[in-house]
């Protein structure tokens, strides 16, 4: 038994396939595209119900026609996938002539060749299939062929319109009209009103990437009355950064050009902040401009797992060109960050060019990046600020970008993306593994856009706070505020007492003071409930061991007693007693931490603190096989501190080290700190570990919210990114500086505090 097609199928792969008209022209634009055209042009006569679609490429010959066009399913743009001008034909279903039905019940072809000795005709009437009963092979197309030249059919205001765009040179090469195809779609099934014609022309505006356009145009007439319209996707002069990616299936090369801050405006100064001594934020880097990076895939996705590596190899070389604009300018901010002044034209662009957006071989994928639809931040990039929504200046250094800030094209092709799949339908890319993969990729890349800026807006934002002395206002104000609010010494002064606004006032501040310390003491005990769960994940292992033996260990005690194994019963008691240290160890660091007297300010040896700190924690290090040599300069620094804070610190570089040195097959494992006070007090940490990961380009990275080099092997998030920077955000509290002083040999940190 044979299968037979309804010919109601064309209507499934047409009209009803193909759901809005815009989907069905762009259909048959990439059709002219593939055809090597230098020109696609749609005129709308909708007076006569109908649309014209000319293209002057190769045209079809009868062999072509019949055995291609009128093939469904037919693969030979699949197998014969590049054109004779070198195009990637973006075709390849052969579905897409169906979408013509989409557009109007009766198509009329001209169509011409060189092969081919006339000018044929073809027409079809799609309402034939949809006879009842009738089968594919049941229903035919007229076919024939004409006397007359192709231009000789098409109509005089096509042709004096692209005449006008020969005399302009609107192209390199000159369009000429011997071959191509012209189709007269009529029986129109939408009403073309002036509006539905104008946003199909915006929609068309997205259609071939932004970028000019040599040897292919696209041109709409809206009536035979009006004047023709060029189809350009604008570049805006007008930007903040561009970010140029390139993936050459084993390394990205970036280049990002800043172009938001005003060098002339940024004092000499500020390049003398420890933030801008280094490469790319010195001033040669600001005046040079445009920067350019190499990076591996473990260096920009953080993780060196092997399948991960390879399935970002499969998804295949690709561009990916991206631009920010902040749209509004506020004057403190202006001042603060050396910011260039913006115009209000960028927020109009940006409504109507927004969002990043995926083109196969120079074809809109839709819907990306479409505002009106679901798939508009299709990379998630609101809800990652959600979730971390700090400002350009915050120390974490973890600013992101929103989706409405910036434009993106994403350049792919069938040839070299074939796991990037195109759904059946034609609208949208099937959500597989490579795809989701596709847009960590595309994310990391944004990222290092948004790490530049986030750098160099911390490092302006240390300056101008160095410069308007902010710490001190806002002492000055706390002391002038109780001044104001104790009548004691108001009554002995001889001035006037203040104005109920200045009492408002003053005790406004005294509110936002104790606001201020609620929140500090949260933050603490966060801080502090954070460390004893890394505290418990880095020990679980043993923790589980412990609780296997917790069940039988009486039983099996009760078992040698009885049967008096003197060597088992010390064995056994040997083990417990181990195991009891272990826990007590365990239990008296993760409740120690969250006692409310920790998290109080209090005058304290930091020398001693720090000893106090290890011995709690010395009996697993000793369960962990790790020696800790603790050195002192035998001084003694007396100084406010949370104690709380120091145990974060210690903890969580002791936590990190653990995980290290559990990878290193070392003959001993040996952590060293050493306490040294000369002008500056100073712990000088070490451990003879891995070092940081490969994945760190930057080693500062580890201190940053999120940074993590553990990940599973499907590629997702498994640490936490916090011990480190729990770390730097704790010593920022008391300006201290942290300087990595090894990141291979093992790990070497120095934190600074000022006394």
């Amino acid at each position: 038994m044979k299968y037979k097609i309804s010919s109601r199928a064309t209507i499934l792969l047409g009209r009803e396939s193909v759901s809005k008209v815009d989907g069905a022209v762009i259909e048959l634009v990439k059709n002219t595209y593939d055809a090597d055209a230098l020109i696609c042009f749609i005129c709308f006569d909708i007076d006569h119900d109908c649309i014209y679609i000319f293209d002057n490429g190769i045209g079809m010959t009868k062999d072509t026609i019949e055995n291609y066009w009128m093939l469904i399913g037919t693969d030979n743009k699949r197998e014969e996938y590049e054109s004779d001008k070198n195009r990637i034909k973006s075709g390849e279903k052969g579905i897409g002539r169906f979408a013509l039905d989409r557009l109007g019940s009766k198509c009329e072809m001209f169509t011409k060749n060189t092969l081919s000795p006339k000018l044929i005709y073809w027409e079809t009437d799609w309402r034939n299939f949809e006879q009842t009963g009738k089968t594919l092979d049941e229903i035919d197309a007229n076919f024939g062929y004409l006397e007359n030249e192709l231009i000789n059919v098409m109509p005089t205001e096509i042709i004096d319109d692209i005449s006008s765009i020969n005399e302009k040179k609107v192209i390199e090469e000159h369009i000429n009209l011997e071959t191509g195809t012209l189709l007269k779609i009529s029986g129109l099934r939408d009403r073309w009103s002036t509006k539905e014609i104008s946003n199909i022309t915006n929609s068309m505006g997205f259609l071939i990437p932004p970028v000019e356009q040599k040897d292919y145009i696209v041109c709409i007439k809206k009536s035979f009355e009006e004047p023709f319209l060029i189809i350009e996707n604008e570049i805006s002069d007008e930007y903040d950064y561009k970010l140029n990616a390139e993936f050459n299936g084993e390394s990205f090369i970036i280049t990002l050009d800043r172009n938001e801050f005003d060098l002339n405006k940024i004092p000499t100064e500020v390049f003398e902040l420890e933030s801008f001594k280094k490469s790319p934020y010195r001033y040669v880097d600001f005046k040079e401009k445009t920067l350019k990076f190499e990076y591996s895939i473990p260096q920009l996705m953080g993780i060196d797992q092997e399948d991960y590596i390879n399935s970002i190899k499969e998804i295949g070389e690709f561009k990916f060109n991206y631009t920010f604009m902040k749209v509004t300018l506020q004057d403190d901010s202006k001042e603060t960050f050396f910011y260039k002044e913006i115009s209000k034209k960028r927020k109009l662009w940006l409504d109507s060019h927004g969002g990043v957006k995926i083109y196969r071989d120079h074809f809109l994928v839709r819907p990306y990046g479409d505002p009106a639809s679901d798939t508009f931040d299709w990379l998630g990039l609101d809800a990652r600020r959600a979730n971390n929504p700090a400002a350009i200046s915050h120390p974490g250094g973890n600013w992101h970008v929103r989706n409405r800030q910036g434009q993106g094209t994403v350049l792919i092709s069938r040839v070299n993306n074939s796991r990037i799949l195109d759904k059946s339908s034609r609208e949208g890319i099937i959500e597989n593994e490579h795809f989701n993969t596709f847009k960590n990729v595309i994310k990391n890349i944004i990222a290092v856009f948004e790490r530049d800026r986030a750098h160099i807006g911390r490092g302006m934002k240390e300056y101008s706070d160095i410069v308007n002395e902010r710490e001190k206002t806002k002492q000055e104000g706390k002391e002038l505020a109780i001044k104001i609010l104790d009548d004691e010494e108001n009554k002995e002064d001889n001035t006037s007492p203040p104005t109920e606004e200045v009492k408002k006032l003053a005790k406004a501040v005294q509110f936002y003071e104790e606001e201020r310390e609620e929140l500090i003491t949260e933050i603490k005990l966060l801080r502090s409930l954070a460390t004893n769960g890394l505290i418990t994940t880095s020990i679980v292992h043993d923790l589980k061991g412990i609780n296997a033996r917790l069940v039988n260990r009486v039983d099996t005690l009760e078992y040698v007693i009885k049967n008096q194994h003197e060597g088992m019963i010390s064995r056994h008691l040997d083990d417990l007693r181990k195991s009891d240290i272990f826990l007590k160890s365990w239990i008296t660091v993760i409740t120690n931490q969250i006692k409310k007297d920790k998290r109080k300010r209090l005058k304290k040896d930091i020398y001693q603190t720090i000893h106090e700190i290890i011995e709690v924690m010395d009996p697993i290090l000793q369960q962990k096989k790790i020696i800790v040599d603790l050195l002192g300069d035998e001084k003694q620094v007396f100084k406010k501190i949370f104690v709380s804070d120091f145990e974060s610190i210690i903890y969580n570089l002791i936590i990190n080290s653990i995980e290290s040195l559990e990878k290193t097959k070392v003959s001993e494992r040996k952590i060293t700190i050493e306490l040294e006070t000369e002008r500056v007090f100073t712990i000088h940490y070490k451990d003879n570990g891995t070092g940081l990961d490969s994945v760190f380009k930057n080693p500062y990275d580890i201190f940053k919210f999120g940074s993590t080099s553990k990940y599973d092997k499907d590629g997702e998030v498994i640490g936490t990114g916090l011990g480190m920077y729990i770390v730097a955000s704790t010593s920022r509290e008391y300006n201290a500086q942290c300087i990595i002083t090894e990141s291979e040999r093992g790990f070497g940190l120095d934190i600074k505090f000022p006394l």
